[in-house]
């Protein structure tokens, strides 16, 4: 049969499901943000753009000052060099020819030649005459015309070169809407940074899994001895809607509600723990009572709760990582010494389970159990899951990079779980 791909938990994978008001807040703060940079910085930096933007004078395409001459045939373009030109209107308006993007006109010289030109229409000047125009400071360019251009080659003088009035111009906006422009491309940048800062945080502090590198999550094992241990309360990690479940080493990730509930709920009034000292001695009071016995009640359901509440009181920060690695072999090895196989243990946790149930009157302790039970078969039916970690795995607070060889193997199984 087979390998199952078991998935890591894919709730929250992107962490928006955790205090969503954030999200919300976040849209009027864009909107506030996106008008101080329109109409605060906007104008600013509005005259830096303005003279980058701006053509130099006597620039091919600028206006056309005083000194630049006017030619009036081809000869004349020839010999100036840089010159303007005196037309209609009409022709500005009207004698257009369209090839792509770009928009040419058909320019009758006072000689009587007609030729190609490629206008600013915005350095176009009045003259005193009316509908008589001072066209921008232009070149006669070379160039391999375009279909479009071909089409009158019959009427042109030249089909070779063509009148450049447009030269390196790009087109200027006003201060309003480059103030608008700036407002849009800021709000859209603050959103993506603080896109990026909130999966940051939120993966630092353990909230929820990354959205690409997830085999890079903190919250899963590190070593072997993280992976075997998480494999003792798995039962109880695939027990609650809440939880994510094995092979994280706290179950779940800690969003606030889920670290509120373990602080204040799971901890605080189920357990009386409220701090570390507090969390310490309940553990290894579960521990000690049946390390090196044989002849105790219910070991297993003790043992694992012992496991469970290390990754709760590391998920609320009252241990670090190290001090959770050396607590889990101090409890993993009394695991290993008081039973021989996953079996063993699990069907020690699910009778102290049911023990449990019924000494706090619940009538429904025998279903209840049964429920458990069948999440322990369907994660031993898996070849991948919690109990394909071998049960004689060395346990080591330190362990060198041979000793992540189970690590590895269930890692490499796993798929993505946005997948």
């Amino acid at each position: 049969m087979s390998a199952t791909r078991y998935k890591i938990s894919n709730k929250n994978i992107y962490g928006f499901n955790t205090n969503m008001y954030q999200m919300l807040l976040l849209i009027p703060i864009l909107i506030v943000l996106s008008l101080l940079a329109e109409f605060v910085l906007g104008p600013v930096l509005y005259r830096f753009y303005q003279k980058d933007a701006t053509l130099e004078n006597g620039a091919v395409g600028s206006e056309a000052g005083p000194e630049i001459q006017v030619a009036e045939s081809i000869g004349d373009m020839e010999r100036l060099g840089t010159f303007t030109i005196i037309t209609k209107g009409a022709v500005v308006n009207y004698d257009t020819v369209r090839s792509g993007d770009q928009i040419y006109h058909r320019l009758r010289l006072p000689s009587g030649e007609l030729v190609i030109a490629h206008i600013n229409k915005k350095a176009i000047q009045d003259t005193d005459q009316a509908g008589i125009y001072r066209l921008p400071t232009g070149v006669w360019k070379q160039w391999e015309p375009p279909a479009e251009i071909l089409v009158y080659q019959d009427f042109l003088a030249a089909t070779d070169y063509y009148v450049d009035m447009y030269g390196d111009y790009v087109p200027v906006l006003s201060q309003a809407d480059y103030g608008m422009a700036f407002g849009r491309k800021v709000s859209v940048w603050l959103y993506v940074i603080f896109i990026l800062l909130y999966r940051f945080i939120g993966v630092h502090r353990l909230r929820f899994a990354p959205a690409i590198f997830w085999k890079r999550d903190p919250l899963l094992p590190k070593n072997d001895t993280e992976l075997w241990c998480a494999s003792t309360f798995a039962i109880w990690a695939h027990s609650f809607s809440m939880l994510e479940g094995w092979p994280l080493v706290t179950g779940v990730h800690g969003s606030r509600k889920v670290v509120a509930n373990f602080r204040n709920v799971a901890l605080g009034e189920q357990w009386d723990i409220h701090d570390r000292r507090g969390g310490l001695e309940i553990v290894h009071e579960l521990t000690e009572k049946h390390a090196g016995r044989f002849d105790t009640e219910h070991p297993g359901w003790d043992l694992c709760r012992a496991t469970q509440l290390l990754g709760m009181m590391y998920l609320v920060k009252m241990i670090d990582r190290e001090e959770l690695d050396q607590e889990f072999v101090r409890t993993g090895r009394v695991i290993q010494q008081r039973f021989h196989s996953w079996d063993e243990m699990a069907e020690s946790y699910l009778a102290g389970y049911q023990a449990w149930l019924e000494r706090i009157g619940r009538q429904d302790a025998a279903q209840s159990a049964a429920g458990r039970r069948n999440i322990f078969l369907q994660l031993k039916a898996n070849p991948d899951g919690p109990y394909s970690v071998p049960w004689r795995t060395s346990l080591n607070s330190t362990p060198g990079e041979s000793e992540c060889k189970e690590l590895r193997r269930v890692l490499f199984r796993y798929r993505d779980p946005k997948l």
